[in-house]
């Protein structure tokens, strides 16, 4: 029974190659799922800051001021100034 066993069990060496093998594997698995997660997370934040700016843009197109937005996240800073419609005179009219 024990011979018969040791004809299936791989030796040290096959052994060692299978689990590097595995552990190849199941890294780039890894690194696979955390790029698509990334990715995903992403777009969804920027879509979030696309229909935050546009209702922004609705609430400033009534006003004649300008508005500051100060904006951080992980991508940086950013400073965002959303100007009112401009008043022209007749001279500028002319």
């Amino acid at each position: 029974m024990i011979d018969q066993l040791r004809g299936l069990v791989p030796d040290s060496s096959t052994a060692v190659v299978l689990g590097l093998v595995a552990g190849a594997v199941i890294g780039l698995v890894r690194a696979y799922l955390r790029h698509r997660t990334r990715l995903h997370a992403e777009r969804e934040l920027s879509a979030r800051t696309a229909a935050r700016a546009a209702g922004l843009i609705t609430l400033v197109s009534g006003r004649h001021e300008n508005i500051t937005v100060d904006e951080r996240d992980r991508d940086g800073h950013r400073v965002v100034e959303l100007r009112g419609p401009r008043q022209t005179s007749d001279e500028e009219a002319a």
